[in-house]
């Protein structure tokens, strides 16, 4: 191998393989190394957080579950009596009033309230300015008169809540609380017109938190506003989540990323997930240090060890390069002759030491020796190949003498024609003029542009003979005879198509319809054939706007919708081919849609004339 270019022309090859090993070993380990190192990162990141993610998914089960237990036990109040009677408009006594209050207290407060101590209070609210609290549970002194405010604020809120609702995070007293509702409706109005506001501590959701995770971390939850719902440090209870932390949160409903800790200082891996039920968002902060810090060093253990192998690998393999020295270079003259063309090497092989070299020496000789009967072989098959294109051009010249005249067919098909207009066999003779049009037309060169006209005339004459054929063909032609002159073509490319209708569109069955029609556009101006026929299926269609799309012919044909294989589309490619050569990429054939056993559409769209072209004279006339 020759290393050329700048100051490495001159480098011996113990310089030049020390060169390749520091380009193609060297610095391709370095780079796989640091592609490694950042991959293994990630990897371990991902394998700490999916270890971890468990705990974020339970905690946000248990919230789920206990709010849900919550509300459920909110659905005693809402067809009970006494709260019916609380939230008519009846008036009532102040005794009735004290009777109802003891009632409520006594039969659902306290039913609700016993067995759990993270009730803080109750209240009912209604919109008639009834209250009925219960806080004996509340520690320390409340002023109630706030708390009935409170209550009345609520209430006045009631259109926008859900039927159970997360208010969120208040204080009663000094104690931090959350506070939920549900709304009361009134059984002879179907109105709501009350809620039950329970307030509760935070302690079964520290417990929830804590009893869910495997220590060496907080857990918390955020609520819908981004403030802390719950946090281990309770100072930092109903506190606003710092701002580029809680951008990164709200993104995704369920993630992990670092995180560099404002408060502690420390980076950490932040764990996420959003509960569909209550909208929280329950956070897990792990320190990235505790978490993954003995990974880390073993990785980074790993990675100096691999890097002190390669240091010893490479003076190895430096050290056992001074010993191909010298066959190497030997071959490298030996290789210089055979690239200058000379194959008469010398028969006398130097020994080595290395059993391989002198494999390697053997092998060239046989590799030269091989190279020898290859170039012979391949001067061998070029003169072949030479006579046999001689054969064929040969034979094409014998079939192209062997042609009829197409002129002595033309007049012969005007002597017919005139002893049936005279025999008076208008039929005869109207099918006969046709044929003689189309031998005429044939005889012009096939890439010579002409007026839309002159092919839609030669169509024309094509399907009168097609009518005569099959008697039961309805033939729809709507055509815009201005545009007919103003749109040009390429001779003999609108009847192939016609004809492609006949051949594989009503294959097996005797065609019905044909259906030709024009749309004119500002580029370009389209001939839309249909037919009615057999159709294609949907793989025949694809491999056929596969070939018209890259224009290649294709290696074998495409089976039709009757399941034989009687196309390989190469018709089609020459139209397309040809119209593309002659206006440019933008014109062609297309194959606009085809359905089983409905038929199939084609589209031709061709170019307007442009006025250097002028108006095109036929260069014939019907007769």
């Amino acid at each position: 191998m020759n290393i050329q270019g700048g100051s490495t022309g001159n480098l011996t090859i113990n310089q030049r393989l020390f060169v390749l090993i520091t380009l193609f070993i060297g610095l391709p380990f370095f780079l796989l190394g640091s592609f490694w190192y950042h991959s293994s990162t990630e990897a371990i990141e991902q394998f700490a957080a999916g270890a971890n993610k468990r705990i974020i998914e339970q905690t946000n089960v248990s919230l789920n579950s206990y709010i849900s237990n919550l509300e459920n036990s909110t659905y005693p109040f809402i067809h009970n009596p006494q709260i019916q009677q609380f939230l008519s408009a009846t008036q009532l006594t102040p005794y009735a009033y004290f009777q109802l209050a003891k009632k409520v207290e006594d039969d659902l407060f306290a039913q609700m309230i016993y067995g759990r101590s993270d009730i803080i209070g109750i209240s009912l609210v209604a919109e008639n300015k009834r209250q009925i609290t219960d806080y004996e549970s509340a520690p320390g002194l409340l002023n109630m008169s706030e708390i009935r405010k409170r209550n009345r604020s609520y209430q006045a809120q009631l259109d926008q809540f859900n039927d159970f609702q997360i208010i969120g995070l208040s204080r009663v007293g000094n104690t931090p609380a959350l506070t939920v509702a549900r709304k009361l409706y009134d059984n002879s109005s179907f109105l709501y017109k009350g809620l039950l506001i329970v307030d509760l501590n935070l302690k079964q959701i520290g417990a929830i938190c804590s009893n869910d995770s495997l220590g060496g971390f907080d857990v918390w939850i955020m609520g819908k506003d981004g403030r802390m719902i719950y946090h281990p440090d309770s100072s930092r209870v109903g506190t606003p989540v710092e701002p580029g932390l809680l951008t990164r949160i709200q993104n995704r409903d369920s993630s992990f990323f670092r995180h560099q800790d404002t408060v502690s200082g420390t980076e950490k891996m932040v764990l996420h997930e959003r509960s569909q039920i209550t909208g929280w968002t329950v956070v897990a902060d792990l320190p990235l240090n505790n978490l993954i810090g003995g990974l880390i060093t073993q990785r980074n253990y790993s990675l100096a060890a691999a890097a002190v192998l390669m240091i010893i690998a490479l003076a190895l393999v430096g050290g056992f390069s001074l010993s191909l020295t010298r066959p190497l270079s030997m071959l490298q003259k030996l290789m210089a002759r055979v690239e200058r063309g000379d194959f008469v090497l010398p028969a006398n092989m130097n020994r080595f030491r290395n059993n391989e070299m002198t494999a390697v020496f053997q092998s060239f000789y046989s590799m030269t020796g091989e190279l020898k009967r290859l170039i012979r072989e391949v001067q061998d098959s070029q003169l072949k190949e030479r006579e046999l294109m001689i054969k064929q051009k040969e034979s094409e010249l014998r079939s192209m003498q062997s042609h009829i005249n197409p002129h002595f067919l033309y007049n012969s098909l005007e002597i017919i024609n005139s002893y049936a207009i005279a025999d008076d066999h208008m039929e005869i003779s109207r099918m006969t003029r046709a044929l003689a049009h189309m031998f005429r037309y044939n005889i012009g060169h096939a890439g010579s542009v002409v007026p839309l006209r002159e092919e839609i005339t030669h169509v024309q004459y094509y399907l009168d003979l097609q009518s005569a054929r099959f008697r039961r063909l309805r033939i729809e032609m709507n055509l815009n005879e201005r545009d007919l002159d103003r749109v040009s073509a390429v001779r003999l490319t609108l009847q192939p198509i016609v004809e492609n209708v006949f051949i594989h569109g009503y294959r097996g069955k005797k065609p019905s319809y044909l259906g030709i029609r024009s749309r004119a556009e500002a580029d370009y101006f389209a001939i839309i054939i249909r037919d009615k026929g057999i159709g294609m299926t949907a793989e025949t269609l694809w491999q056929i706007r596969q070939i018209l799309q890259t224009r290649e012919k294709p290696s074998k044909g495409m089976q039709q919708n009757d399941g034989e294989e009687t196309t390989n589309g190469i018709g089609l490619l020459n139209v397309h081919q040809r119209l593309q050569l002659t206006f440019g990429d933008e014109y062609g054939l297309q194959l606009v849609e085809s359905v089983p056993l409905e038929g199939t559409i084609f589209e031709i769209r061709l170019p307007y004339r442009t006025s250097e072209e002028g108006h095109h004279v036929p260069d014939h006339v019907d007769r």
